[in-house]
């Protein structure tokens, strides 16, 4: 099997298409069908149903697609490496949205002034699709909070993130002590579904057997924050992220008396994923901040 073979199977998975593929790769349909059936032969299995005029990846294909696309990230980033003079790598970062908001900004302006001549890309989005983009190969390292699902991604503990409920300054509940089961009786404004702080409440529920439902979800916390200083409701957010609002009076807190919402924020790669000389670097600084907090 050649690199090309490999390039031609990856976009055929990705696209579902014969059609779609061969348009990508600027190649013609019957050079890719060829291409997959010489896998299919060499292999001795099926990568791709046909269904309806429509590719649906089999089990197979989709344990190949997981080699594959580390593998090809890798070549491509050797080759640019040992192609271009001067170059010092580039790396491509993501994070989940609360840690993209207090957390990276800070440790990405450091590791800037520190290394100017590595190329990096940030990428702050839902965890899910982090987690996503960390398996198609699109990103090289992430830093998210909340469960991190997939086998084929590894993951190093960095810090632990506390979530504090809050309220509008002129809530019932501010500053009040109360019991988890009295806090959902509460209007709850929460991130959406599948995000770290959702998980870490969820979690906190899990036991009582009861789910949240909120009046006012959002992926924005801005948005949560906003509705909660209109008293429009609770909320569960970092500590970090409410600090200067509860120390202002913008927000006030409230005291959840049975539970303590703690989360643990990793660092993840994909565990076929090649270290880079700029991916080192960059763990390399995140491990002195982990060292000097200590």
């Amino acid at each position: 099997m050649t690199l090309r073979h490999f390039r031609i199977f990856q976009a055929v998975a990705e696209e579902e298409s014969i059609t779609r593929a061969a348009e990508r790769l600027y190649l013609t349909q019957p050079s890719v069908s060829i291409a997959i059936r010489e896998m299919e032969t060499h292999y001795g299995t099926r990568f791709f149903d046909r269904i309806n005029q429509r590719l649906k990846i089999t089990a197979q294909g989709r344990l190949l697609l997981d080699h594959v696309r580390p593998f090809l990230s890798l070549y491509d980033e050797m080759e640019v490496l040992f192609q271009e003079d001067g170059y010092a790598g580039a790396l491509r970062l993501g994070g989940s949205i609360n840690v993209g908001i207090y957390y990276l900004p800070s440790r990405v302006r450091a590791f800037r002034l520190r290394f100017p001549q590595i190329e990096l890309q940030v990428q702050v989005n839902a965890s899910e699709l982090v987690e996503k983009l960390l398996l198609e190969g699109q990103l090289d390292l992430a830093v998210m909070g909340g469960p991190v699902r997939s086998r084929h991604l590894t993951t190093v503990p960095l810090f632990q993130e506390r979530h504090v409920a809050v309220c509008g300054p002129d809530d019932p509940l501010a500053g009040r002590s109360v019991s988890l089961h009295e806090l959902l009786k509460a209007p709850l404004l929460l991130r959406e579904r599948g995000s770290g702080a959702y998980e870490v409440f969820q979690s906190a529920l899990a036991h009582t057997g009861q789910a949240p439902t909120p009046v006012w979800e959002s992926v924005s916390q801005e948005s949560l924050l906003a509705a909660v200083r209109c008293g429009l409701g609770v909320t569960l957010l970092p500590e970090e992220m409410v600090r200067k609002d509860l120390e202002n009076g913008r927000l006030a807190h409230i005291c959840l008396t049975d539970v303590d919402l703690q989360n643990t924020v990793h660092l993840v790669h994909h565990k076929n994923k090649y270290l880079s000389p700029a991916m080192r670097s960059f763990i390399s600084l995140l491990y002195e901040d982990r060292a000097q907090e200590r």
